[in-house]
């Protein structure tokens, strides 16, 4: 399976550049999106930038997948047997 994210552009240098999410910044390569621009969010699978996305639906997104790899809740003690 490949799981491709969005990510939010920080900069462009001709092809590659930088993109971010949640903090983490990771290299790119945007040879697949030509005229891409800083703030953009973009859908990045093994380095490359595959495709625009409006930042809404890019948030909608980034939530899914926060609520997808989120810790279970430890169970309520109070209401755990003996």
């Amino acid at each position: 399976m490949c799981l491709a994210i969005p990510m939010r552009v920080v900069s462009v240098e001709g092809a590659s550049g930088t993109v971010e999410l949640g903090g983490v910044k990771q290299p790119v390569n945007f040879s697949l999106l030509p005229e891409v621009a800083p703030g953009e969010y973009v859908i990045v699978h093994a380095g490359f930038a595959l495709e625009r996305l409006d930042e809404a639906e890019a948030r909608r997104t980034i939530e899914l997948i926060n609520e997808l790899t989120a810790p279970d809740d430890p169970p309520d003690e109070a209401h755990s047997s003996p």
